[in-house]
């Protein structure tokens, strides 16, 4: 039997449930997940499967990073600049 690793240990045996058409694991408390976490399934070629964290939306308009931005209030203070006329020689045919 191989030995886990210092970092990995072993919280329970859980035996799957059938909800609807799907299967449900459960996960304890202990394990510290939060509630609505994200996971992607892996099903690797030994037939482990293995669950992973979804990694960190980084996409500004999703994640909540642009939630309090006033885009409105600022297209009023600084002009939407695809609007705006050409000045200078932008508008030159050549």
């Amino acid at each position: 039997m191989k030995k886990a690793s210092s970092k990995s240990r072993i919280i329970g045996e859980y035996a799957t449930r059938k909800v609807g058409n799907s299967l449900m694991l459960t996960v304890p408390v202990s394990a510290g997940v939060t509630d609505n976490t994200k996971f992607i399934l892996r099903k690797k070629a030994d037939g482990t499967l293995e669950y992973q964290p979804v990694s960190r939306d980084d996409n500004p308009w999703t994640n909540g990073e642009y939630a309090t931005v006033d885009f409105q209030k600022n297209l009023e203070l600084d002009g939407n600049y695809g609007l705006i006329s050409s000045v200078g020689k932008e508008g030159v045919e050549w």
